[in-house]
């Protein structure tokens, strides 16, 4: 079983203080995995069975259920004088969670742990103190770890292909991996939609997600979208396109990336590009392998700087980079290229870089090279794709 080391530091140091435990992000991405390894260390650690408490919500019998009558049943099961772990797993299908918890966190004893795949779990932080721990698909250095592979070119389009899910990791052909995730799209439509109990079109769902796959890195809004899909024939209108977008932002299935303004520091509500969780997705939903392509790579630099702890936007035209990063309210700006072949090519887009409104760290990240020198700059650092990839 692949341990996601970082994410279960981040648990083990807040095992048994004040904190709610939140572990989420898209479904099938190894939250109950890590949390099972939690409480193996636990036990080992010589906490009996009977402190560990788990609720799987995800499970039938569980689903759906009253908060009020879920907080007796498990009061009733707390070990007295002593701590109980509560594990509570994808807690966004009981219906006003927000309940429950505001109940458990006023119990003496209760160390709680929570995993979710919905962004509005995030919402917690703001109401209770929480450890929210970001759990997606395994990122690159993880994926090489995983089959023990060297950090490459080669091992990149592996990664671009067969993805970061944990459990497709084994899968060996083409068909088989697209079965496999299939299944993780439908699920997440059908759970989403059964909980807001709202009538679902799957179909639709579908072709805005292949849209949004095959426009990665692109800005758009729901007007060009909603006037794409009826060039095709498929109507709808823009209030429910833009539902069916929140749905799959909510699931983790596709995050946006805003248009900042570097002046004034503001976003745009309505244009955004918009990046599938994993680069597999795109290959699976547009039905052919992905090419080692500046698209498709920059799907990788994107999730790899959410996993980093970003905040992660696009710039306008007036002050072009592909992405802007902010973390602890500072920017460091990233421009990736999969090549600049040419002196000049580097040239110019060093002076871009330079032109920035503020003094924020300024990283260009080529996926190839070249064979020549590239200069150094005092102010812009250089990195190759795969060094970049490698060393956080």
């Amino acid at each position: 079983m692949f341990v996601r080391s970082k994410q279960l530091d981040q648990l083990k140091s807040s095992i048994s203080d004040s904190t709610i435990k939140v572990v989420y992000g898209v479904r099938r991405g190894g939250k109950t995995t890590l949390l099972e390894q939690l409480r193996s260390y636990l036990k080992r650690q010589g906490v009996p069975s009977a402190r560990i408490l788990i609720y799987d919500f995800d499970h039938p019998a569980n689903a759906q259920q009253d908060p009020t009558q879920l907080f007796q049943q498990i009061k009733k099961k707390l070990t007295r004088d002593q701590v109980t772990y509560l594990f509570l797993d994808e807690l966004e299908t009981v219906p006003n969670y927000q309940l429950l918890v505001q109940k458990l966190v006023h119990l003496p004893r209760v160390d709680l742990y929570i995993t979710s795949s919905a962004v509005s779990i995030q919402r917690l932080a703001s109401q209770f103190p929480c450890r929210m721990v970001y759990l997606g698909p395994l990122r690159f250095q993880e994926f090489l770890t995983y089959h023990q592979l060297s950090a490459n070119l080669s091992s990149l389009y592996h990664y671009l292909n067969t993805g970061g899910f944990p459990f497709a990791q084994e899968i060996r052909n083409f068909t088989a991996a697209r079965n496999y995730f299939e299944g993780v799209i439908n699920t997440i439509i059908l759970n989403g939609f059964s909980q807001r109990n709202t009538l679902c079109n799957a179909g639709l769902v579908q072709q805005l997600a292949l849209f949004l796959a095959n426009h990665a890195g692109e800005l758009t809004n729901v007007s060009r979208v909603v006037a794409s899909l009826q060039d095709g024939s498929v109507n709808v209108s823009n209030k429910t396109l833009a539902a069916y977008l929140d749905f799959l932002q909510q699931g983790f299935l596709f995050s946006p990336c805003q248009e900042l303004n570097l002046k004034t520091g503001t976003a745009k509500p309505t244009n955004a590009q918009y990046f599938p969780i994993d680069p597999s997705l795109r290959s699976i939903l547009a039905n052919k392998q992905n090419a080692l392509s500046e698209r498709n790579l920059a799907i990788v630099v994107f999730n790899e700087l959410r996993s980093r702890g970003y905040q992660v936007f696009t710039s306008c035209k007036e002050h072009p980079v592909t992405f802007v990063g902010i973390q602890n309210q500072q920017r460091h700006y990233f421009q990736f290229n999969f090549s600049l072949l040419t002196d000049a090519a580097y040239q110019k887009t060093v002076a871009g870089l330079r032109r920035l409104p503020d003094d924020g760290p300024r990283t260009l990240i080529l996926a190839k090279q070249g064979d020549h020198q590239l200069p150094g700059d005092d102010q812009v650092q250089t990195v190759s794709l795969i060094d970049w990839l490698m060393t956080e």
